[in-house]
């Protein structure tokens, strides 16, 4: 993989160290420093290297909020994020991100839309993909995703949705896998449009930084031709999550997660299962391995070193295959890795994390708010 230079300018976390140590009985600050400081946002502005992309610069703003009113201990903190990022080679990515619980966490509603038009290092569909296959695509990309979960019982929800992506000017090496590969469907672009059903329960104390609970979801996605898509397959997600406090006297935490992507039918390729990015498998770039279906496992163990820092130790497991029938430890990826915490933000108990992972022949740096699960 080409080597990357990145660095990120940490102003946010100034803004926000700063903001802790103001006096709450001064009122006298202008309006555009504490919408840059108060404990409802988080500010990220970046600056990063690639060659893929040169310069890129961007910034992005998180808010919280609580659906019930301040003060409402019976409905978790909600929050939502916007973020935009534009590479001297007129490369441009738009996202916006929420999670909202309504009063008394009666409704629940996620999702996120954008655009994008970024690099993505392809390596070819199926487990035999190679990193020295590695080539860089460009394509631009419409997204909308979003479920409305109704609550039917104690921490339990039940959700609709619906999912619109629509991939399309698809550049790539001329002669390339890409091009040449005739596993490879969606080359010339693609509509995935259909709908989302997921249930899903959920007890854990804070969404963006878990220290104690469980989470557990289910999701199926039909996508038809009568739907509007090109293609028509069915997707099947489970998520499974379990956070522990081993030691009553500590603020550590012991989490686990086990996540399964399956799918068949006529499957785009950017619909595949795809292992590795900031999330699943760290180490691994994201879609270096791809296929109709992805198992993988893992934990991390977070250890609160100070009041606002903290050292985490995380490893995984992961297999991608066509069927699940067809993997087995013989074709077994690792995962593993350390990284750094700074609680950026100590009344809604959210992170900044700093992580390093290694796979198989290939490691990556990863900077972001939240935790990864």
């Amino acid at each position: 993989m080409k080597k990357k230079l990145l660095f990120y300018l940490f102003l946010s976390a100034y803004f926000q160290a700063k903001a802790s140590e103001t006096d709450s009985t001064k009122h006298s600050q202008l309006k555009i420093v504490k919408f840059l400081t108060g404990h409802k946002y988080l500010t990220s502005p970046f600056v990063f290297y690639m060659p893929e992309t040169s310069w890129v610069i961007g910034g992005g703003v998180k808010r919280f909020f609580n659906g019930g009113g301040e003060g409402d201990s019976l409905t978790r903190v909600s929050n939502t994020a916007v973020f935009l990022q534009y590479s001297l080679n007129n490369q441009i990515m738009f996202e916006h991100n929420y999670q909202i619980f309504t009063n008394k966490e009666k409704y629940y509603i996620v999702g996120y839309y954008g655009f994008s038009r970024f690099p993505v290092l392809f390596y070819g569909v199926g487990a035999e993909a190679k990193p020295e296959n590695e080539e860089a695509i460009t394509y631009d990309l419409i997204r909308f995703d979003n479920l409305t979960y109704r609550k039917i019982a104690k921490h339990t929800f039940a959700g609709l949705g619906w999912r619109y992506f629509n991939m399309y000017n698809v550049r790539g090496k001329v002669n390339g896998i890409l091009e040449n590969g005739n596993n490879v469907l969606g080359r010339n672009g693609s509509v995935v449009s259909g709908l989302n059903a997921s249930i899903q329960f959920d007890n854990r104390d804070n969404v963006l930084t878990t220290s104690k609970g469980s989470f557990l979801q289910l999701e199926y996605s039909a996508h038809e031709r009568w739907m509007g898509s090109t293609q028509s397959f069915h997707r099947w997600q489970l998520d499974a999550r379990k956070f522990l406090m081993p030691f009553s006297h500590r603020k550590d935490v012991l989490a686990f997660q086990g996540y399964a992507y399956l799918t068949n039918g006529n499957v785009p390729f950017h619909e595949l299962g795809l292992l590795g990015g900031d999330m699943i498998m760290r180490g691994y770039y994201v879609g270096s391995k791809r296929d109709k279906s992805l198992l993988a496992f893992q934990t991390e163990y977070r250890w609160q070193v100070l009041n606002r820092w903290g050292v985490v130790g995380f490893g995984g497991l992961g297999w991608v295959n066509e069927q699940v029938k067809d993997m087995n430890m013989n074709n077994i990826l690792p995962s593993y890795g350390a990284g750094l915490r700074f609680k950026i933000n100590r009344k809604e108990n959210v992170n900044v994390r700093v992580d390093y992972g290694f796979g198989n022949g290939q490691q990556n740096l990863y900077f972001f708010i939240a935790e990864a699960f």
